[in-house]
């Protein structure tokens, strides 16, 4: 049976990937570190500043506010995490199963 991964963004944890079930998270821990996967450390890199950009999406000075993205970013950041989901697809291969759950602001 595959490890199943969910992929979604949480503002300020610096994680994209999440335990699905039991058996992965009691492998992996509920939050999943890409570095820690058999992916290729450019793809670790692009999850990492893909993470980091989401965290752009919220004011900081006003967390509960509005986005200070417009849509254009909200467009670019979406179009952005659907190819990176792909390639985390593609990269980990059938051991794996992730599933999208992102929410959009």
């Amino acid at each position: 049976m595959p490890s199943r991964l969910r992929f979604l963004f949480d503002t300020g944890s610096g994680i994209c990937l999440w335990a699905g079930d039991a058996a992965t998270e009691e492998r992996h821990g509920l939050a999943v570190e890409a570095q820690a996967l058999p992916l290729p450390p450019e793809l670790v890199a692009e999850v990492e500043r893909l993470t980091t950009f989401w965290d752009t999406g919220i004011d900081w000075n006003n967390p509960g506010g509005p986005s200070p993205w417009t849509a254009e970013d909200e467009r670019d950041f979406q179009e952005q995490a659907d190819a990176l989901l792909e390639r985390l697809r593609a990269a980990l291969g059938p051991g794996f199963e992730v599933v999208d759950e992102r929410r959009r602001l």
